[in-house]
């Protein structure tokens, strides 16, 4: 079946863009944690839309699944194949072009393999900025971003891609292309697809290319990192730090000490701001684009300085923190910011993690957190809780790691751990999945916690729009 696939591919478009060679393949069959591996016929590299239509149309005729992959930096093995070699990988990676830049606009339209940090680049050239930011900035292409629905650092602020997003272009299961590609803030006009496709994880649709919304680029920052001792105290200090910005919070994340040993056992060579003896240290950042904010006072210190030091004050006096410190320049602020990023590489290279990326309700957080806590030291008491997040939205990857001198028997407790992991979650109502989708690691889970009426309605979208199962299957809908 692929191989006439194949050879339809090479006589209606050319053979330049079929990959087939084993070691070129290799790094698009793994993903980032090493958790999926696939085998594939082929790796195909479109460069323009038109040939995704073509490729799908003919996969439509010769009923060939095929993988739409972006940068590969998924982390629930959404764009690796399966194992029997049947399917073909569809990499977007050279569909990397910028078809239109307006910042008067303040719009960008972009294929879908460019990379997220040239976007950032680009358009902060201008004094722009896509509020998307994350660890894999560098690798992570933006049609990526749109097909796990991506969330980030800033998601507080901003939201997810969702709310980045204007309109699509995407090619579907037999080959149709939807553009709704213009520009318009508003367009009332029916069903928006756009949001369809958005976290569909090419299940239901390709998406080629994107136009997002761009807002003002910050042009002064206060960075923050504060000790508290008890999980519940970074709630209260979201709330003030909130109150004390006006509401110009961009980023309010929580680590444990447990981890940050690990960051820092893993990185010697990262800044350490600080190394509190318990409890978490809270990493925090407001930002405006007023120009008037980058006025120092008589003591030297921007207005958001001022408003972040005002708040540490008041934080300690109300016993919330123990201790704090503040990035006096923008080389302190991007040391503080590795530790954060730098957290999921320490992890994989300390041990074998079990990684989750879950959603509670923000007030319910702590207990959540509290509770499995104790429910996963019942089955292995010496392994280190290295839950950290996005405090704002409610977002936490608890993950935990084996005990520090090893666990011979880590293997067998890993099924058990991350069951009662998610027993945790039922309890408190919250989601399995809050930013990196589901993939092929949580259909299973996804069926059993969804609501079944959703779940059918889920299962219709699907059949309607790919009857066949072409796209990407055995992912979300099993």
């Amino acid at each position: 079946m692929a191989n006439n696939f194949l050879k339809k591919i090479e006589a209606q478009i050319n053979n330049s863009i079929i990959l087939k060679d084993e070691t070129i393949m290799a790094p698009y069959l793994i993903d980032w944690r090493g958790n999926f591996r696939g085998n594939a016929k082929a790796i195909l590299m479109p460069t323009d839309t038109q040939m995704v239509s073509t490729i799908m149309q003919i996969a439509d005729t010769e009923n060939q699944t095929i993988v739409p992959q972006g940068g590969n930096t998924g982390l629930v093995g959404g764009g690796i194949p399966d194992q029997t070699g049947e399917s073909v990988i569809l990499s977007l990676k050279k569909m990397n072009s910028i078809i239109e830049f307006s910042p008067e606009n303040r719009t960008i339209i972009a294929q879908s393999g460019c990379i997220l940090q040239q976007i950032h680049e680009l358009v902060e050239k201008q004094n722009l900025c896509l509020p998307l930011t994350l660890a894999a900035k560098g690798s992570c292409t933006i049609g990526g971003n749109l097909a796990t629905n991506a969330g980030g650092l800033n998601v507080l602020r901003y939201g997810s891609m969702r709310e980045q997003c204007l309109g699509l272009e995407v090619v579907l299961a037999d080959g149709a292309i939807i553009n709704q590609l213009e520009p318009l803030r508003k367009d009332n006009t029916g069903y928006d697809l756009k949001n369809l496709f958005i976290g569909s994880e090419g299940t239901l649709g390709i998406i080629t290319a994107s136009c997002l919304k761009l807002v003002s680029r910050p042009i002064v920052k206060s960075t923050s990192i504060a000790v508290i001792e008890k999980f519940e105290h970074s709630l209260k200090l979201l709330e003030m730090l909130q109150n004390y910005s006006g509401d110009q919070v961009d980023s309010f994340e929580i680590m444990p000490k447990t981890l940050l040993d690990i960051v820092y056992k893993q990185f010697p060579d990262i800044s350490q701001p600080i190394k509190p003896y318990s409890g978490f240290i809270l990493l925090m950042e407001i930002s405006s684009s007023k120009s008037d904010n980058l006025e120092d006072n008589t003591l030297g210190k921007s207005f958001l300085q001022n408003i972040m030091e005002c708040f540490l004050e008041q934080a300690y006096s109300d016993n919330l923190i123990s201790n704090a410190v503040v990035a006096q320049n923008e080389s302190q602020r991007q040391a503080f910011w590795a530790i954060r990023e730098n957290a999921p590489q320490a992890t994989k290279q300390e041990s074998w993690p079990i990684n989750t990326d879950i959603s509670v309700r923000r007030d319910k957080l702590a207990q959540f957190y509290n509770f499995a806590s104790i429910e996963v030291a019942k089955i292995c008491n010496k392994s280190r809780i290295c839950g950290y997040g996005h405090v704002g939205d409610g977002n936490l990857h608890f993950n935990v790691v084996e005990a520090e001198e090893g666990d011979p028997n880590w293997s067998d407790k890993r099924a058990k751990i991350l069951e009662v992991i998610y027993d945790s979650l039922e309890k408190f109502s919250g989601s399995i999945s809050a930013e990196h989708g589901i993939g092929q690691l949580k259909t299973n889970q996804l069926k059993n916690t969804k609501d079944p009426n959703h779940y059918h309605i889920m299962t219709k979208i699907k059949n309607s729009l790919d009857p066949k199962n072409l796209l990407n299957p055995g992912r979300i809908i099993n």
